[in-house]
């Protein structure tokens, strides 16, 4: 006699089992349980297919080839990707005034330094930190008591380089090239052109209004002049060289302005 049987779900359990009854003539009665239990997922070789998204044409034997198409990179879920802002512009042009005072050497070798200088200026950023400045300035010397006995009126222009443009003090150089009218006790006048050096810092105290102060070396020749006078030692110890002697006069300035930018 034999009973079997047996039980299977697709979730992985299989249940089976069997028994079974004999009676030989010549030995006594027997009884067999026989079974198993398997507990576990089921796994089956699957087919594996390879998908291209877009037509690559020398995958079908054409005789040209074109590489897929990169597609767009995506983010994860609930992952935010926020780009950098870009860097705001510099103000371009920007108008002022300034104040300071200048040094000039004298014929007989003395530095003459008690002096007024002051006037307009502007510039204009051509990149980031490079500056194109016009100015409109006057000089007035005052020798041995004298007020005005001498009055430079220039007319100028530099270009600037600034060190870190974007920071709130940014050192820069400077060259620049001018031309000036000297006068002399309202006796005697020259025309001189020069042209100069000089280093400086910058502070923005807003992006629209600016601080600077400079300091800056030069040399001036003359170009044209009233006949020298014969009257006056005073006057004739700050008397630009003339144009004749070839001979250049060096002289330095200190500058602080103040401009607002549009």
């Amino acid at each position: 006699m034999r009973f079997s049987g047996g039980a299977r779900w697709s979730g992985g359990v299989h249940v089976g089992g069997s028994w079974h009854f004999s009676r030989p003539a010549w030995r006594p009665n027997r009884f067999t349980v026989r079974g198993s239990i398997y507990v576990g997922p089921r796994y089956y070789p699957r087919p594996y297919y390879v998908y291209y998204p877009t037509y690559v044409p020398s995958y079908y034997q054409t005789t040209s080839y074109y590489p897929v198409e990169a597609q767009p990179a995506s983010t994860a879920p609930g992952v935010t990707v926020v780009a950098p802002a870009p860097r705001p512009q510099l103000p371009k042009l920007g108008i002022g005034l300034f104040m300071g005072g200048s040094a000039v050497e004298s014929q007989t070798g003395e530095s003459v330094n008690e002096s007024q200088d002051i006037g307009f200026l502007a510039r204009f950023r051509l990149t980031p930190g490079l500056l194109v400045e016009g100015e409109l300035g006057k000089t007035s010397y005052d020798v041995n008591g004298n007020d005005n006995l001498r009055v430079d009126r220039r007319l100028s222009g530099s270009l600037i380089y600034e060190i870190g443009a974007y920071n709130k003090l940014a050192p820069y150089l400077l060259a620049g090239i001018g031309v000036q009218q000297a006068d002399i006790n309202g006796t005697y006048s020259t025309t001189q052109d020069f042209g100069e050096i000089g280093i400086g810092l910058r502070w923005a105290v807003t992006p629209k209004f600016h601080l600077a102060a400079d300091i800056r070396a030069g040399s001036r020749s003359t170009v044209s002049n009233d006949e020298v006078p014969t009257a006056g030692t005073v006057a004739r110890t700050i008397t630009p060289p003339t144009a004749d002697s070839d001979e250049s006069e060096e002289y330095s300035r200190a500058r602080l302005s103040a401009l607002v930018y549009f």
